[in-house]
């Protein structure tokens, strides 16, 4: 066994212990927040205001961490003197051309070759934020900005205006509103109102799917960590693991069918 992977084990017993070890009174599970610590440093104590920040402290961090990784990511593509192809070693280079191609794929099999290309950008970030997110809080004490509904709703908004955007900008503004009135005339107010209900519906279900996966994945670990202490909760890393990175792919890929239904013109 390799030094690096003792330390992640000894890192995840830690973990383990720490949080039975700070379980309040009666038996709930307590996991330790270093959001938490550093809140309490800077002299906020109040335990509902601290509950309100956590998620934007773990937004900036998951933002800290893309730019980072960002920056390391160029930094590496630009040293390979005019070599544009894929990085043939596995490391941070060959990870994010590997999570990009597969970005890329989704948003134009979805939206279309033609038309896919202003929105792969809104595509990449949306994706590598929420996976960041989530994958931060596969560490004990890192709490995911995505538990968090307030996150997922500014997610969701986002995604509300970009699709929106887009289809005003191939149909034009009364175009784009036409669009939902169907083609039947004496049904258009009828199916105006359902559809704009729908429409308005979309950054909603997009938050309280990611918010309600996020949340349940990480309370079945909290559940078991209180019952097993120790073993079971490492393995359950690995199912937070699957969870995180298919949030990630269900919320892009939606994204992209509704940034693809605004910009049809089969209506």
């Amino acid at each position: 066994m390799g030094k690096k992977t003792q330390q992640l084990l000894a890192a995840l017993a830690v973990g383990s212990w720490t949080s039975q070890a700070l379980a309040a009174g009666g038996g709930g599970v307590t996991f330790i927040s270093y959001y938490g610590m550093f809140l309490n440093a800077l002299g906020v104590h109040d335990h509902h205001l601290m509950e309100d920040l956590k998620p934007l402290v773990g937004a900036a961090v998951t933002l800290l961490i893309t730019v980072v990784l960002g920056l390391m990511y160029r930094s590496q593509a630009l040293g390979t003197q005019g070599d544009q192809g894929p990085s043939s070693k596995f490391g941070l280079r060959s990870i994010v051309e590997m999570i990009a191609e597969f970005v890329h794929d989704l948003g134009t099999n979805a939206i279309g070759p033609d038309k896919a290309r202003p929105y792969l950008p809104v595509l990449f970030g949306v994706f590598f934020f929420i996976l960041i997110s989530n994958l931060t809080g596969l560490v004990p004490g890192f709490t995911p900005a995505t538990e968090s509904i307030n996150t997922n709703l500014v997610l969701g908004l986002f995604i509300f205006l970009v699709f929106n955007w887009a289809g005003i900008k191939e149909h034009g503004f009364f175009g784009y509103l036409r669009t939902y009135a169907g083609p039947v005339l004496w049904m258009m107010p009828f199916l105006f109102a359902i559809e704009i209900i729908g429409m308005m519906a979309r950054p909603l279900s997009l938050s309280l799917r990611l918010y309600g996966n996020i949340f349940g994945d990480h309370l079945v670990l909290s559940v078991f960590t209180g019952l097993t202490k120790l073993v079971f909760p490492s393995f359950l890393l690995f199912f937070g693991l699957l969870v995180a990175c298919l949030q990630s792919f269900v919320f892009t890929l939606l994204s992209s069918i509704y940034i693809s239904l605004a910009t049809s013109h089969d209506h």
